[in-house]
């Protein structure tokens, strides 16, 4: 009986545990979207020069980013 309820218990932990993964991607997903539709409200409100100027910043910000995520091994 030990054994089956370990078994048991085992497989109620993975299913809570896809469960919550599940759950993780969806608040992901829902905040990625609601990123994207301020930062299309704020193109949309910008002129041409100052959309170039904000997709310029957000180009480098992204490369400062990316480049703070390298490290070098020794």
């Amino acid at each position: 009986m030990r054994r089956v309820k370990a078994t048991r218990d085992d497989e109620i932990k993975k299913i809570r545990k896809l469960d919550e993964q599940e759950k993780a991607e969806g608040r992901k997903e829902k905040t990625d979207k609601a990123k994207k539709e301020e930062r299309e409200k704020i193109l949309k409100g910008l002129s041409a020069d100052d959309q170039r100027k904000f997709l310029e910043k957000e180009r480098e910000k992204n490369q400062r980013k990316a480049m703070g995520r390298k490290t070098v091994k020794a």
